[in-house]
């Protein structure tokens, strides 16, 4: 009886611990662990850079900014941000309101072109002439690597 338990505790902490190592891959990669896949670290992080960066947006820290441009980027951010409506709303301590929170998201998602164009109208006004011609430069070099990737998957 007494081994039938050390083993169950045995076994549950060996799988304990190979479902954490396998969870917490993150955090061993950033600790300098080995990466399941074969990568190493560097090679893991320029992939996450590259999967997080989308967008023109994303293009703006590779330019040369001045700190009062980044601060006037910052406050558009956040100037568009506060007009956002929440489906926060919806939700009172009575209930839920259900048909507010679909109107609510079908006003979200139709107004997501809308606010992405006007946020990058007042961006673009913020540069110089000089960040607006390396940002188009910047823009025509992502095209061609996705075009090149594309390419690349097309053809097995």
């Amino acid at each position: 009886m007494k081994t039938k338990v050390l083993m169950a505790v045995a076994l549950t902490g060996l799988l304990g611990t190979g479902l954490y190592a396998y969870g917490g891959n993150m955090q061993s990669m950033q600790k300098g662990m080995s990466c399941p896949s074969g990568m190493n670290n560097s090679m893991m992080m320029k992939k996450q850079k590259k999967m997080r960066s989308h967008g023109v947006m994303s293009l703006l820290r590779d330019l040369n900014l001045t700190s009062e441009q980044m601060k006037d980027i910052q406050s558009i951010k956040q100037e568009l941000m506060k007009k956002r409506t929440r489906p926060t709303v919806a939700f009172t301590k009575e209930g839920f309101d259900k048909e507010k929170y679909i109107q609510i998201m079908k006003q979200k998602r139709d107004n997501m072109l809308e606010s992405k164009a006007e946020m990058i109208d007042k961006v673009y006004k913020v540069l110089t002439s000089e960040q607006k011609e390396q940002l188009k430069v910047l823009m025509d070099l992502r095209a061609e690597r996705m075009s090149t990737m594309m390419n690349k998957r097309m053809r097995f």
